[in-house]
């Protein structure tokens, strides 16, 4: 347990470093819209594209994994989905809601914690569903 919450640490002290800069003023009200966008926009993608130009067939093709990973999603999804709806909110708003519960935020906190705890042997099944999952949910769930 000990060697888990010490691979977690930097990611959640980062977090915490981030969140004391803006609330000493060190950050400005625009700099988690530009920091976010820096790596939604440049260093994911980068990292996603390293990741599958190494990347073999035989190391993505995990149907056991990819099966068990859509199936959790789509149960929290439909169960989210349901209790929104249920709890009187418009349906666009559920469905939003219950994409936001059921997809991990793999691409921010999974790679560094398979990286460390796996290596590089696990990155390629995790970078392959990461890029999967949320387009199967996104022609499957968000109403338009």
């Amino acid at each position: 347990m000990f060697p888990n919450i010490l691979i977690v640490l930097p990611i959640f002290a980062l977090i915490l470093t981030g969140w004391i800069a803006r609330k000493t003023g060190a950050l400005g009200p625009n700099a988690t819209r530009e920091v976010n966008r820096l790596v939604v926009y440049l260093a994911l993608p980068a990292v996603l594209f390293d990741i599958v130009a190494n990347a073999k067939l035989a190391d993505i093709w995990e149907p056991g994994f990819t099966l068990a990973f859509a199936g959790g999603c789509f149960i929290i999804f439909g169960a989210t989905l349901w209790w929104r709806v249920s709890s009187g909110h418009a349906l666009a708003d559920a469905a939003i809601d219950g994409l936001n519960a059921s997809y991990a935020n793999t691409g921010f906190v999974g790679f560094p914690l398979v990286l460390s705890l796996v290596g590089d042997r696990g990155m390629a099944p995790n970078r392959a569903d990461t890029d999967r999952m949320p387009k199967e949910c996104e022609h499957g769930c968000i109403i338009r």
